[in-house]
């Protein structure tokens, strides 16, 4: 199935979760960010590392009963920042030497989700709920500098970056107000192109595929 027609299916199940908005609810919630697999490692010569740290990330959903049971629709947006790992900036750093400085790039991930939801009341004060869906991923890279002292800097610069993947989750819910819950997000394989420049010289960076996955640890509360 090609790109447009996930996008496509996307978009419906989107408009479909927010038509009825007086009969759900919105929750916001926020929460440590820690990055997995490809996208955490910090071996700075492992060309698929994508040597992002724990960051923090912060997000809106909104649930459509579909039934008296407990089945429903979500949207949602995050905001998720992972820095570069510690152990890397220093790995970098000491390879460069103290007459370098850098300023290091920060992941920006904003996952835009649609899929399903199911809630359990287990009693008047605790629910359990679950939720697993696509996402629409938009990862940027904010720029990367090296500056040393006699020399011209070095930056580079990337772009936007978008493709699919899904998320899947879930938690508690206590009196109706508060959640708890952990959120996986698997958000794909981007295509990280950029620009850089050197004093007078400039061009395009080398393409490279970066796997983006991480969960998070939310504290939510519904409005």
């Amino acid at each position: 199935m090609n790109k447009f027609r996930f996008f496509s299916i996307f978009t419906i199940l989107v408009v479909f979760s927010f038509q009825a908005y007086s009969q759900g609810y919105i929750s916001l919630h926020f929460g440590p960010s820690f990055s997995m697999g490809d996208f955490g490692d910090d071996d700075i010569d492992d060309d698929d590392a994508g040597l992002a740290g724990t960051g923090f990330g912060a997000g809106l959903k909104y649930v459509y009963p579909l039934t008296d049971n407990g089945l429903g629709l979500f949207g949602g947006l995050d905001v998720i920042l992972n820095p570069i790992a510690k152990d890397a900036q220093d790995d970098i750093e000491d390879f460069a030497g103290s007459t370098s400085e850098f300023t290091f790039p920060k992941y920006i991930n904003l996952p835009i989700s649609a899929g399903l939801d199911y809630t359990f009341k287990a009693n008047d004060q605790v629910s359990l709920f679950g939720q697993a869906g696509i996402s629409l991923s938009l990862l940027k890279m904010t720029d990367f500098i090296w500056e040393e002292e006699g020399d011209d800097d070095y930056e580079e610069k990337y772009d936007l970056s978008t493709t699919l993947g899904f998320n899947i989750g879930g938690g508690l819910i206590i009196n109706d107000k508060v959640e708890i819950g952990l959120k996986y997000f698997g958000l794909g394989e981007h295509d990280m192109e950029g620009e850089y420049e050197y004093g007078t010289d400039d061009g395009k960076l080398d393409d490279y595929n970066q796997k983006v996955s991480l969960f998070m640890l939310t504290l939510g509360f519904r409005l």
